[in-house]
């Protein structure tokens, strides 16, 4: 089976770039809100001392998909993100989204190295 016709019959309600485009949006509004808005999840210790936004370059890591999962009773899609501190090349951190057939957020990861 051709990798089109796999997304054809995954991604039904929503195509893997506009999940793609969810998750990367979802991820700016939280990093905003770290380094510039309330840090309503309080999440600011968690980064390095005196990094700013513009320090943080992203990259599609995977997109996944589970048909099983012990955390998730239905099939799911999983898009994660990779944060590099772009000066130093280090790994920041991953962060992901979880889609459930429908294409509906069911849980959001945030991963900090």
């Amino acid at each position: 089976m051709s990798k089109r016709t796999i997304e054809n019959l995954i991604f039904k309600n929503k195509s893997k770039d506009q999940l793609i485009e969810d998750t990367l949006t979802s991820l700016s509004a939280l990093l905003a809100d770290v380094f510039t808005g309330d840090d309503v999840n309080e999440l600011k210790s968690e980064f390095p001392e005196n990094l700013k936004l513009k320090d943080i370059g992203i990259e599609l890591l995977h997109v996944a998909l589970y048909l099983e999962n012990k955390e998730f009773e239905t099939p799911s899609i999983e898009i994660s993100i990779k944060m590099v501190i772009e000066k130093q090349e280090y790994e920041l951190g991953i962060y992901s989204l979880i889609f459930n057939e429908n294409g509906d957020q069911i849980d959001e990861i945030l991963d900090l190295n």
